[in-house]
């Protein structure tokens, strides 16, 4: 009988930690439909932070996002010294961060393939914009509407690793 609830015990554990996970994840994607713009950030030459608003591509593949920038940019700049960054996006209560990887993609099939109307208007053609591709490795969230806070004492958000 010991062993019938201490295993009872571990997966009802297990079970509450894996929907808690599906609950934040399902609560996170809300967050980022939400919200028109993120704001993406990297580190400068000077290793400080740059933060600018993007226009981000959502897709159905995990939490990859892409956006689209001019080739000279600053930020390109800086992602090819330091590809790490951090994406944040928020609705009206709550917020998620990515941090991740960028990669620079300049292959015109992949630039059709994930181009975003609204970006038209900024690029002559799309051979003259570079793609940006967010490869998250966690997610951080706080959303009191959906009871999501951060710790109580020290607010670090919810994380999970991606």
């Amino acid at each position: 009988m010991k062993k019938f609830i201490i295993l009872f015990s571990f997966l009802f554990t297990h079970v509450s930690l894996a929907q808690s996970e599906l609950y934040l994840l399902d609560e996170a994607k809300k967050i980022m439909l939400e919200s028109k713009t993120c704001v993406l950030n990297t580190i400068d030459y000077k290793n400080g932070i740059s933060s600018r608003i993007m226009d981000p591509l959502l897709t159905n593949k995990g939490f990859i996002v892409f956006m689209v920038t001019n080739p000279s940019s600053r930020k390109v700049t800086e992602i090819k010294k330091n590809p790490n960054v951090a994406l944040t996006f928020q609705n009206d209560n709550g917020y998620i961060t990515l941090k991740g990887k960028v990669l620079l993609i300049n292959d015109l099939s992949e630039k059709i393939k994930y181009w975003k109307n609204s970006w038209t208007p900024f690029y002559k053609n799309k051979e003259s914009s570079l793609l940006l591709k967010l490869v998250p490795v966690s997610l951080e969230i706080v959303n009191p509407d959906a009871e999501i806070f951060g710790d109580p004492k020290t607010w670090s958000p919810k994380k999970i690793i991606l």
